[in-house]
């Protein structure tokens, strides 16, 4: 499973690449490499935990369902950290 991810990492970025700021749902992503949701999935969730990839909402105002997920490429000057820092063990709260 983690080779598919190693493997499947560089195209996953490359189609962000070509997709520019709008960005590309998993739907779309899975077209444009042809591959399982699972993997896109796994290697996204990656991206994301790396701080390489961001995820928002396209929001399409009149249509109904739930609203996609889109993931883009982080810009190397976003000031958002990527994940939350750990928390020390002086902030754990115990029980």
């Amino acid at each position: 499973m983690l080779e598919a991810v190693e493997n499947y990492r560089p195209h996953v970025i490359a189609a962000l690449c070509d997709a520019g700021p709008s960005g590309l749902t998993v739907k779309e992503l899975r077209a444009r490499l042809d591959a399982g949701e699972g993997v896109i999935r796994r290697t996204l969730t990656l991206l994301l935990c790396t701080g390489t990839v961001r995820e928002s909402f396209r929001y399409t105002p009149g249509s109904r369902g739930a609203v996609p997920r889109v993931y883009t490429l982080a810009q190397p000057n976003d000031a958002t950290p990527a994940v939350s820092p750990a928390t020390t063990p002086e902030q754990a709260v115990t029980e």
